[in-house]
């Protein structure tokens, strides 16, 4: 049994890919969830650390044109900001799509501590603090996530600024 947090902080068991208190509202609704949730939650990707456009079409199953359409008509997932200089490439955190798709029942640390769990890092009492504290360990081992450590570098400029 996966445990699924609520917005209420509460606990309910419930099976992997079963996500039936998930309320995906406006556009959000024709997106397969399952196929988001076990993308999002089998990658090696920590989902508190933003993704390139073209890898969250992939995750939703969705085409990038798609992403940019909801992203002009401001009705899909948020996006985060890039530094600069970089290009117009458009970055997303998993963990926001997360709170986008189940419409606010999971917020991004929620979803974050269901990541440790399926990695096997699971949390001796789950709440906001004890998920930041252990993103804040694993932030600290630089090679941890070598995959994604050099595009990080470019967005903790920016929220330093």
């Amino acid at each position: 049994m996966q445990t699924y947090i609520s917005t209420n902080h509460h606990f309910e068991e419930k099976e992997v890919g079963q996500l039936d208190s998930w309320t995906p509202k406006g556009i959000a609704k024709h997106v397969d969830i399952e196929h988001f949730y076990t993308m999002a939650t089998t990658t090696s990707l920590p989902p508190w650390r933003p993704i390139p456009s073209r890898l969250a079409a992939r995750f939703l199953g969705a085409s990038v044109q798609s992403l940019a359409n909801w992203r002009l008509r401001d009705v899909g997932p948020a996006t985060e900001p890039m530094r600069r200089g970089y290009g117009n490439r458009i970055y997303y955190r998993p963990d926001k799509i997360a709170e986008w798709l189940s419409g606010g029942k999971c917020s991004d640390w929620q979803f974050s501590a269901l990541w440790l769990g399926q990695m096997g890092m699971p949390l001796d009492v789950i709440s906001e603090e004890a998920v930041q504290i252990r993103i804040a360990q694993l932030e600290a081992v630089n090679d941890l996530f070598p995959a994604v450590n050099r595009l990080w570098r470019n967005f903790r400029e920016v929220e330093g600024a």
